[in-house]
């Protein structure tokens, strides 16, 4: 894969970097995240101020509340000063955030840790889409797949660094430490270009070939991108408005159900109530390890397994690796919520005795099983099911509710112990996980290999399941007494492809095709598809051009 991705280094290598500082943004997110584990037991045992239960419980749940205003409030910025300028932006409150935070043990004031617990949250659902968009709007095609895939793994070793650093100090100096993070942020963006996209966008075309240029290397000729980066920007800007009622049609409210009902599930395996309280977990369990070192495990399986998944998803499919990591997500929390059942059986020690190595087995299982499939799919489905022309609108509707998800599993889960005893909460997530299974079963289409126009095409009352017109919109063809079927008036067959149908004229010296339309046949040139990143090879792809 990478000797693939590394066949032209001067013109990948820019991008390469670009995309590794932009994902810092999912770095500090990671950051934000894993202080909790270590952060909150800590400042349980250490705490010279008064902090009772229902407080820590909101210290831990307000960054993912907070991050769904910050995903709102950031569309302006990005939009109105750049993809770029606004990660700069951000930059400043994350460190203020974190500042605050370590500030709370001399101040000696709660307040003013919920005041850095609610910065950082907003900041960190205001980095999560200007990390994605900034990357994604950098990147060629032939490699934006794989780079995209940076901000998983960032985000995963952020909350290993959190883990780690957390694992030797106290609470108010891993705030401290993690503040140095936003500044690397705003130290790493200063020198990168704006997106090229953006600046077409805002008519700076002498910027934005500079920027092109710049992110494909000096020596590589982006004129064919540029150009056609112009033409779809041109395009994009003809657009009439997006109405209301548009929004309610049954091709935009049936893949926008799915993707909510998948990023429902995937918050309801309990991820982030692993994350933020993996240390409290492994004290409940009363396992030989130090929790603190038993939290730094699981840190790097699930690092090692999100950086590793990015390479899955195109090979396995998108249904396959959410079944089988919703399956093994499920047999881990049954084993997770048995060894809690039964210590409150047999009692902590006896439990610990026999059973004291299950809790680190089941979530490096967990984490393993969760990044091969839940952690990335469902947001890449997100990208693929929704039209093009909502996906502006459906995409932050459906982080919106991941994220109000995330928030109520990461406050309800300490009072979920409570009511339904541990393994209680953990068989619950086990019954949420099972249903998960069920619903993609029925109800998610398989997306790879597809294209996004055929995509659309899964969720329209137009087509049938495979792609092809329903009888209702056809017409039977004059020449054929109804064995074939043409759209009216357009002269195309939907027959299914075939060689006598559809074929290429092996030896022709001019490179033309001859295509079938039901009225004779229509030769059509063929020129090969130029990507300013391969533009010295033919990759042996064609598309119809005027003759």
């Amino acid at each position: 894969m990478w000797k693939r991705v590394m066949k032209n280094p001067h013109k990948v290598l820019p991008q390469l970097l670009a995309a590794g500082i932009g994902s810092w943004g999912f770095f500090c997110t990671g950051a934000v995240r894993g202080w909790s584990s270590p952060g909150i037991p800590s400042l349980n045992a250490t705490k010279t101020f008064e902090m009772d239960a229902t407080e820590m419980a909101w210290i831990a749940a307000m960054p993912p509340l907070c991050a769904l205003a910050g995903a709102l409030l950031i569309g302006y910025p990005m939009q109105r000063y750049g993809r770029r300028t606004a990660l700069i932006g951000l930059s400043f409150p994350f460190f203020l955030g974190f500042l605050l935070m370590g500030f709370t043990n001399l101040a000696q004031h709660k307040a003013i840790l919920f005041v850095g617990r609610l910065m950082s949250g907003l900041m960190n659902g205001a980095a999560t889409p200007a990390s994605q968009i900034y990357i994604s709007e950098c990147s060629s095609p032939r490699i934006r797949g794989i780079l995209s895939s940076f901000t998983a793994s960032a985000l995963a070793l952020g909350i290993l660094v959190a883990y780690i650093i957390g694992a030797f100090v106290d609470w108010w100096v891993l705030a401290f430490v993690l503040s140095i993070f936003p500044l690397m942020l705003l130290t790493g963006m200063v020198f990168m270009p704006e997106t090229p996209i953006w600046l077409i966008s805002h008519n700076r075309e002498d910027d934005a070939r500079k920027a092109l240029q710049r992110l494909r290397g000096k020596r590589t000729n982006i004129e064919a991108e540029f150009q056609r980066l112009k033409e779809n920007q041109a395009k994009n800007s003809q657009q009439p408005q997006i109405q209301p009622k548009e929004l309610l049609k049954g091709s935009v409210l049936k893949p926008l159900g799915i993707s909510m009902g998948i990023m429902f599930f995937q918050q309801f395996t309990g991820i982030n109530a692993m994350i933020f309280y993996t240390v409290s977990i492994f004290k409940s369990a009363g396992t030989t390890i130090d929790g603190r070192y038993a939290t730094i495990i699981i840190g790097f399986v699930q690092l090692i397994a999100t950086a590793a998944s990015g390479f899955l998803v195109d090979r396995f499919g998108r249904r396959l690796l959410i079944l089988s990591s919703a399956t093994i997500v499920s047999c881990s929390l049954a084993a997770m919520g048995t060894f809690f059942y039964m210590q409150a059986q047999w009692g902590v020690a006896l439990a610990t005795e026999k059973l004291g190595w299950l809790p680190l087995l089941s979530l490096i299982v967990f984490f393993i099983a969760y990044s091969g499939g839940y952690s990335n799919v469902p947001f890449i489905l997100m990208g693929e099911m929704f039209p093009a022309r909502y996906r502006s609108i459906l995409g932050p509707l459906s982080s919106s509710f991941n994220l109000c998800c995330a928030f109520t599993v990461v406050r309800s889960f300490p009072l979920m112990q409570i009511a339904m005893e541990k393994y209680g909460a953990f068989w619950f997530f086990m019954c949420c996980t099972l249903l998960g299974i069920v619903f993609v079963f029925f109800l998610l289409p398989e997306t790879k290999g597809k294209t996004l126009e055929d995509i659309e095409k899964l969720f329209s009352v137009k087509y049938n399941a495979d792609g092809t017109l329903k009888i209702s919109e056809m017409q039977p063809d004059n020449y054929s007494n109804g064995k074939t079927a043409s759209i009216a008036s357009s002269g195309i067959t939907m027959d299914d492809p075939s060689r006598a149908s559809f074929h290429k004229q092996k030896g022709n010296p001019d490179g033309k095709i001859a295509i079938e339309n039901g009225n004779g046949f229509h030769p059509v040139a063929l020129n090969p598809i130029a990507d300013s990143e391969d533009e010295d090879e033919d990759d042996g792809s064609l598309v119809p051009a005027p003759i």
